[in-house]
């Protein structure tokens, strides 16, 4: 198998999925515009998320966590959760879930 390689500005969510022969993970890419946030949602697998720039919060169960530039988050299965922008300007993450996730993107 080749390497495939796609650059986010030319494709949707999930960015390397399924559909590219990835066995195990699904790689998604967000931008959230100050003030914007990802919708409040839960499920019974992790988050995985690294911060590519910008700064706000992921809220878990009730709680809000800075998260900036550099950060790697993991959002525990079955948590409540949601990333927000607190910042001045964009927020953008790379998340990775496991690729039964794919049916369910949020």
């Amino acid at each position: 198998m080749e390497p495939i390689i796609k650059n986010f500005q030319n494709y949707s969510n999930p960015i390397l999925g399924e559909k590219d022969g990835a066995p195990t993970v699904v790689s998604l890419y967000h931008d959230h515009e100050p003030g914007g946030m990802s919708p409040h949602h839960s499920h019974d697998w992790e988050h995985q998320a690294f911060i590519t720039r910008g700064s706000g919060i992921v809220w878990v169960d009730g709680k809000e966590y800075p998260i900036s530039t550099g950060d790697f988050v993991l959002v525990p299965p079955n948590s409540s959760h949601y990333f927000k922008n607190t910042g001045t300007s964009v927020l953008s993450r790379v998340t990775f879930n496991p690729l039964r996730s794919e049916d369910h993107l949020v």
